[in-house]
């Protein structure tokens, strides 16, 4: 198993309060408590038309979209040159003639589908769509529907396959190795042979050269890595299988990059380098196709270099070296952040490059031979991402932090000299999908917060308005009883930074009771969880919503070492996993409590996932006097992901010190709450031996503990009804009085 597998699972002074006096709709009056809470567990469903997916005509301006509801479909064409948006289709007209063709009367009440073509790309012509499993062709002038003979296509091509520049062939993985494959057979040839499960060949969506006769391929050799048992406990005679999983100060997964011919098969090795101990991110080829493009991120993380292969030798050069005293790229870098990093611009002979070498990520622009051209962003805020760059209009698109709050997205424009900058969006809130016109005059703009749902709009790309296109339909939450939650901002245990978090209440919320407060918590450099849009953007804002309906206050603060903030933010816990977070949250609980009487501070819980169970376990430790029910999913621990640990911490052999004080287990004597472990046996992102020693733990100093053991289960434990049947149950016996 490759590392990034491993890391999806990995997949809040002065209080400022939003309103909740705002009433959405009518309640039904028979939905108990218990029913919104399951109900709310399925948030997702309960929101409807948040987004806009655009049908562009070939004039690259004029789109159509799919609105109104599941149960009444409306399809708008949108013209942004005229700030037009017309009904496409009349409803009525289409139904009665769709009507002879079928059975029973067309679904729901509206347009009964959501996607058509145009015949043979004829915009002025005939559509095709299909209702029911028949395809049906439509003349637009008169209504005329006729059915269509279903003709064999060629085989659609899977995720998994990607398709040469020309499209007659792909390539893919099949048992650890590559295969071509073409329109008809996906199997056609197969190019490598010695492929295995620890040693593995892997393939990017950017692999092949720009002729289509190379492709720009990897190995990751995990043979000397760790084997990490897996125990099927289900029959009576145990089987064991074995994944490649990277102990932190162990052996880590060796990097190969190999140039390979599609026709003759063969391989040409990429230089690395003599340092064998690092992580590798294929990027591509230059548009002559004389070279390909890879990173290398040194295995402590504080060394990031962009390099260049000549495609025929192997040879590399360095192109560009990223250093930090701290680390350049950490967890969500390894993930997902290192496609990022680097944007090529058209002709392969400049490149956006993502630095934060004065504390803050920005844009630079570099040649390909690693001088800097120009500085292209500066202040204090980060820059998340390059969103679309226009050379033509010499405008770059990038989306920031920091406007209205520091995790607030908008998107911005600047020119090739850095100069020009200007905000494009308004609103208060995330504005985090954003879709360009291929014209690149206008794009859609999705926004919300978490007091206020999505609402998308079409701007010009100087920012202009011109017109909404949707709002979210929140009626069936609004069935069930919906008041936004609070967005806060407290400070941190050093007085001085601003922490920001989000509270959530019953929906029969009284002020003057006093209810038990539950955290949920995913804590450390890795991730920031807090949502700042109105859809939760974790499982874990989703379980915190849900449960506040059975009578709690939740909450869920973002401390200091988490990301998307300023580079200092997040170095304050380097080499120091553990010593700080559950400070800020105690800081934070504190001012909370102050200020709202009906938070009840003598029964806090606290409930984590992955990591998230790494700091519910911290907390019944390291502040034993504040928390008194603790729940730890699947927790971390400072001796297992390589990759995870030893970017924010360097080897166990470097700092013994600060190992010794974030493991958990040496702090098991200071339990003195009610504390519950859930764990998968089949878990291969956080192993059970965490849960096995910090049990292990527990029991040499005499403290009781609570298990629930999942057979068969691995990491994702997210929405399984016996375990938040079980997380329920634990803090209603623990937290609640009798009477409640």
């Amino acid at each position: 198993m490759k590392f990034r597998s491993r890391f999806f699972a990995l997949v809040i002074g002065m209080i400022l309060m939003f309103s909740t006096s705002i009433t959405y709709g009518q309640i039904n009056d028979k939905i108990t408590n218990t029913d919104r809470y399951e109900s709310y567990l399925k948030f997702f469903a309960l929101v409807q038309g948040s987004t806009v997916t655009p049908h562009w005509y070939a004039d690259g301006n004029r789109f159509w979209f799919a609105g109104g509801t599941p149960e009444n479909t409306v399809i708008y064409l949108v013209d942004p040159k005229k700030n037009t948006k017309k009904v496409f289709f009349d409803k009525e007209h289409l139904r009665n003639s769709l009507r002879p063709f079928l059975d029973n009367e067309p679904i729901n009440k509206g347009i009964p589908f959501t996607d058509f073509t145009f015949v043979n790309e004829n915009e002025n012509g005939p559509i095709q769509f299909v209702v029911e499993g028949k395809k049906f062709q439509l003349n637009l002038n008169d209504y005329k529907i006729v059915p269509v003979k279903e003709i064999k296509e060629a085989i659609k091509l899977l995720p998994s396959q990607i398709p040469s520049p020309d499209k007659k062939s792909n390539v893919s993985i099949k048992d650890n190795n590559l295969w071509l494959g073409d329109s008809i057979n996906p199997k056609k040839a197969q190019l490598t042979f010695d492929g295995a499960d620890d040693y593995p060949w892997d393939v990017q969506p950017n692999a092949w050269s720009p002729d289509g006769k190379l492709l720009f391929v990897k190995r990751s050799d995990g043979r000397k890595v760790h084997h990490l048992p897996v125990i099927n406990y289900s029959t009576p005679i145990e089987t064991v299988d074995y994944n490649v999983y990277a102990k932190t100060g162990g052996a880590i997964e060796i990097p190969e990059l190999f140039v390979l011919n599609a026709s003759s098969k063969k391989q040409v090795k990429i230089d690395l380098g003599m340092d064998s101990q690092q992580y590798v991110f294929p990027l591509g080829w230059r548009p002559d196709g004389s070279e390909v493009l890879f990173m290398r991120l040194s295995r402590l993380g504080n060394k990031l270099e962009l390099l260049a292969a000549n495609a025929n030798t192997g040879v590399s050069r360095v192109i560009l070296v990223e250093e930090q005293k701290t680390f350049v790229g950490g967890l969500d870098f390894l993930i997902s952040n290192w496609k990022k990093q680097f944007t090529p611009l058209k002709g392969g002979n400049k490149f956006i490059w993502i630095s934060e070498r004065d504390g803050w990520k920005h844009l630079y622009l570099y040649g390909m031979d690693g001088k800097l051209l120009c500085r292209l962003t500066t202040g204090d805020f980060p820059v998340t991402g390059v969103v679309k760059v226009d050379e033509k209009a010499n405008w770059i698109y990038f989306t920031a932090n920091g406007e209205t709050n520091l995790y607030s997205t908008n998107l911005y424009r600047v020119d090739f000299k850095g100069e020009n900058f200007k905000k494009l969006t308004e609103a208060k809130g995330l504005h985090n999908y954003l879709q360009f016109s291929p014209s690149g005059s206008y794009f859609i703009d999705r926004y919300s917060s978490p007091e206020h749902p999505y609402s998308v709009e079409l701007r010009s790309t100087d920012g202009k308005f011109l017109q909404a296109l949707r709002t979210t339909d929140i009626s069936k939450l609004q069935a069930i009883g919906f008041n936004p939650p609070e967005s806060f901002v407290v400070k941190a245990d050093d007085g001085v930074t601003d922490l920001y978090g989000i509270m959530y209440k019953p929906y029969d919320f009284d002020p003057t009771k006093k209810y038990p407060v539950i955290e949920f918590v995913y804590a450390g450099p890795f991730m920031s969880v807090v949502p700042h849009g109105f859809m939760p953007s974790t499982g874990l804002a989703v379980n915190a919503q849900a449960l506040a309906q059975l009578g709690y206050i939740t909450i869920m603060i973002d401390t200091r070492g988490s990301t998307e903030r300023s580079k200092a933010f997040q170095d304050v816990v380097y080499e120091n996993i553990g010593k700080y977070e559950i400070a800020d949250r105690v800081a934070a609980l504190k001012q909370l409590g102050d200020k709202h009487p009906f938070m009840d501070m003598k029964r806090i819980g606290i409930y984590g996932h992955s990591w998230g169970g790494y700091y519910a376990i911290r907390a019944m430790l390291m502040a034993p006097d504040i928390y008194r029910v603790g729940i730890a999913s699947a927790p971390g621990e400072l001796t297992e992901g390589a990759e995870i640990n030893e970017l924010y911490m360097k080897l166990p052999s470097d700092n013994k010190a600060g190992y010794e004080f974030g493991t958990n287990t040496n702090h098991a004597a200071n339990l003195k709450g009610k504390l519950l472990f859930i764990h998968g046996t089949s878990d291969i992102n956080a192993p059970l031996s965490t849960t096995i020693r910090m049990i292990d733990a527990l029991i040499k100093a005499d403290k009781p503990y609570d298990l629930l053991l999942l057979p068969g289960r691995t990491h994702y434990l997210e929405g399984e009804k016996y375990v938040t049947d079980a997380i329920c149950r634990y803090f209603d016996e623990n937290l609640k009085n009798k009477k409640e």
